[in-house]
């Protein structure tokens, strides 16, 4: 099994952090440093995508420089996905949570913050395409990503939660740290005319 983990950063003290943790192989990581021009979540995904494409792996892992590894380094992720080779989306939790569980519940509270170290089997993209970059920089591009996987499985088995040894930090580093700004009145407007629907519907 090949993989690729796309991790972009704005903020270089909580990248230089995360990367301590990790025991991922250097040929299996894309770092986009985002800190002096930033091309934006979506275009340094979609790098990772041509990466993925150019290796021929079969999981684009994203990652976010706010997660912190344990002993394992992330490898027990890798085994995950090994383990589940028909999987299409992948996320990881904290050993406290459950299997199947992404939210609040099912053993505990989460210490991984939305799609911060999430999986994606390289059929996704070939079934319904790249991250939008129409949100650049970032904002509502998972919630246009994940309709457009639940409009194509249609609620298959293969989107699931497994817990790993790891733990997040915070949600929204890049805003509050990175000092990142965006204007979101555009991009609402834009999935609007998208999806006939408000993000938040």
């Amino acid at each position: 099994m090949k993989y690729i983990v796309v991790l972009p950063y704005v903020y270089l003290p909580y990248f230089e952090a995360c990367k301590a943790t990790w025991k991922f192989p250097d040929e299996n990581m894309l770092l986009i440093d985002n800190t002096v021009n930033n091309l934006g979540i979506m275009k340094s995904h979609n790098m990772g995508i041509d990466k993925m494409k150019e290796m021929e792996a079969d999981w684009l892992i994203i990652l976010s420089a706010a997660i912190r590894f344990g002993e394992a380094g992330g490898l027990d992720f890798i085994k995950v996905l090994e383990d589940h080779p028909d999987y299409y989306v992948i996320h990881a939790a904290s050993e406290n949570v459950k299997g199947g569980k992404q939210q609040d519940g099912g053993g505990g509270h989460n210490e991984v913050f939305g799609w911060h170290l999430t999986a994606f089997n390289k059929d996704v993209f070939k079934n319904i395409g790249r991250w939008d970059e129409n949100f650049t920089p970032y904002g509502y591009d998972d919630i246009d990503l994940s309709l457009r996987i639940q409009k194509h499985y249609k609620g298959a088995p293969g989107w699931d939660t497994f817990p790993i040894d790891v733990h997040d930090t915070t949600m929204g580093h890049s805003i509050n740290l990175g000092k990142i700004q965006t204007d979101d009145a555009p991009k609402i407007e834009y999935f609007k005319r998208k999806w006939g629907r408000a993000h938040g519907d």
